[in-house]
């Protein structure tokens, strides 16, 4: 029972549900359970995968094989070497797929321990290497991405907007609402899903819902507190003024307008 209860919790919270259970141990006792088990037995993968392997970054690594059908990792090799990667293939003639990074010193090995199987890269690095080529590619030709200039036209429709909008252009919560919407926007018409978006701005996923569908940010102005009466409304045109003039502490404000009744 302690077995079963460290193999599927661990350590700490096998620990604990001993407790549970009425058979308390500490989780020393569970892993030392653990490693007593004989290793499984394993068989020779048809599809091997070969990556290098930091025991210690920067400084130590060896290579470690994955049987890809599985996912199970096979086999820890004490260094990147293309004579020991070969020396493990040739034990193991059954295997038919060597996937594997780019590395010259792995594309040796495998050439040489496993003649008979087919090389291939895996999807991780194709993608990290399309991505770094994208990335030069563009930096190489920035100077042709200039920005394209606006109509006139659309430069007109935006004014006519900002002037019907509840918050006139200048006001902090209007123009952080029209920065927020235009950035989601974009990156949704880029491809990226809501919650991805979520994820890169730091805003919650409900936020970049209510965004998404508001067609244009002024839908976003729009709420029953607007049009709601409060305190300050007779001393509005006095904080404004003060803000323009620089002064932007909120206690300073308030002990001002309190002075003013």
């Amino acid at each position: 029972m302690l077995l079963s209860v460290g193999l599927a919790l661990a350590d700490r919270a096998g620990a604990r549900m001993t407790d549970v259970l009425g058979t308390p141990v500490s989780r020393n006792t569970l892993l030392r359970l653990i490693v007593s088990l004989p290793d499984p037995p394993v068989t020779v993968p048809r599809v091997v995968g070969v990556d290098e392997f930091a025991q210690r970054r920067g400084s130590i690594y060896g290579t470690v094989l994955v049987d890809v059908e599985t996912r199970r990792p096979i086999d820890l090799l004490p260094d990147r070497e293309a004579n020991t990667l070969a020396a493990w293939l040739a034990e193991r003639p059954g295997i038919e797929i060597v996937c594997r990074d780019r590395a010259p010193f792995f594309a040796e090995g495998a050439t040489r321990g496993a003649p008979q199987a087919i090389q291939i890269a895996d999807r991780w690095h194709l993608w990290h290497n399309l991505g770094e080529a994208a990335e030069k590619c563009v930096h190489r030709h920035r100077g042709c991405l200039r920005p394209v200039p606006e109509r006139p036209d659309e430069r007109a429709e935006e004014a006519e907007a900002a002037a019907s909008s509840p918050w006139p252009t200048g006001h902090r919560f209007a123009e952080r609402t029209r920065a927020k919407h235009a950035t989601i926007h974009a990156l949704l018409d880029a491809g990226h899903s809501k919650r991805s978006v979520a994820r890169q701005l730091g805003m919650t996923l409900n936020a970049i819902l209510r965004f998404s569908r508001a067609t244009t940010p002024e839908d976003l102005f729009i709420g029953q507190w607007q049009s709601r009466a409060t305190k300050l409304d007779a001393y509005k045109p006095y904080l404004a003024q003060r803000w323009q003039e620089g002064c932007t502490n909120a206690w300073k404000l308030w002990e001002e307008i309190r002075e003013q009744g």
